[in-house]
């Protein structure tokens, strides 16, 4: 057993590049690590890295060993996930990613019940603006927000909600009662959601009619709630999420801006790799979140057919690993 252990150190080490990271992600020493690692070579009896100061790559036999050790920890990880779900209450660890926004809204209200009812299981529950591929991060779900179908044809996902998205500004920002279509958007200060180094657009849609904007932001953030924030304090026009300023817009903080003029809506999807089996913790947090949140729908696995996008960016989905 000592053997499979290993094996799995080895192919988490090349999961997450290096020995360090490694050892933060599994909570053990790099010392500890770096020695596993020299036993299993000594065992195989060739070298799995190149060794360098700086260098951290694979040998030929490193990377063919890798393949191996992945499929072999993709048996045991079903094999345990199997035991697990044999037993009548959910057990052992659970580990959720969602993006901040909808974290305030809905998620962490859900985490905290869900551990209130399972105290068997310990539940880590992250908010994260980042979009993390659920095959490369050691998470059991991650919560998805998509604004195209999904680019990755091994995840499986289940669409919890659809979030529409509109045009929002501060009624006290100069010129914005008197835009009358999208072409005007482009003389007014706007905001990006997404990253700096992004070609910034809008895709608007009325009915049947489209119209890209093209835009030099003032002010990009991947939190919404920074976005929410700039858009109040009256830096520019921004696209943010109906349900995130709906109280702004009650107390006239905010007001829509072209509200013909739409967005493409967010799904936010629970997504994890397609090979895994999904825990019986794991399992239970994804029905509650199904059960909980309006519009949810059924597990489908997924084809290339898009690319993530997200609003007032264009076409380039970003992955994390």
């Amino acid at each position: 057993m000592r053997g499979l252990d290993d094996m799995y150190v080895f192919k988490m080490v090349v999961d997450h590049g290096g020995l360090s990271p490694a050892g933060r992600q599994m909570g053990v020493a790099k010392s500890t690590l770096a020695r596993r690692l020299s036993d299993l070579e000594r065992r195989l009896g060739a070298p799995l890295f190149h060794r360098g100061p700086r260098q951290f790559v694979l040998t030929s036999f490193g990377q063919e060993c890798y393949r191996q050790c992945a499929r072999v920890a993709a048996e045991a990880d079903r094999l345990l996930a199997l035991a697990e779900r044999l037993q009548a209450v959910p057990t052992g660890s659970l580990h959720v990613i969602a993006p901040p926004y909808l974290s305030e809204i809905a998620v962490e209200q859900l985490a905290t019940e869900f551990a209130l009812a399972h105290p068997h299981v310990r539940l880590h529950f992250e908010a994260s603006a980042l979009i993390f591929d659920p095959r490369f991060v050691s998470a059991d779900l991650v919560i998805y927000p998509a604004f195209e179908a999904l680019p990755d044809a091994d995840i499986v996902a289940r669409k919890l909600i659809t979030s529409p998205f509109a045009l929002m500004a501060s009624p006290d920002l100069p010129g914005v009662d008197a835009l009358a279509d999208p072409s005007g958007l482009a003389a007014m200060p706007c905001l990006g959601f997404g990253r700096k180094t992004t070609e910034w657009l809008w895709r608007l849609r009325r009915g049947r009619e489209t119209s890209v904007v093209r835009f030099e932001p003032r002010f990009t953030t991947y939190h919404l709630s920074a976005l929410l924030q700039a858009a109040r304090q009256g830096l520019g026009i921004a696209a943010l999420p109906l349900d995130l300023c709906a109280q702004e817009l009650r107390q006239g903080r905010l007001v829509r801006v072209l509200e013909d003029w739409l967005p493409p809506p967010v799904n936010i999807f629970a997504v994890y790799p397609g090979g895994s089996t999904l825990t019986t913790a794991a399992r239970s947090f994804l029905d509650m979140l199904v059960q909980r949140l309006p519009g949810a729908d059924f597990d489908v696995p997924h084809t290339p057919r898009g690319r993530v996008e997200h609003p007032g960016k264009s076409g380039r989905g970003k992955r994390s690993g």
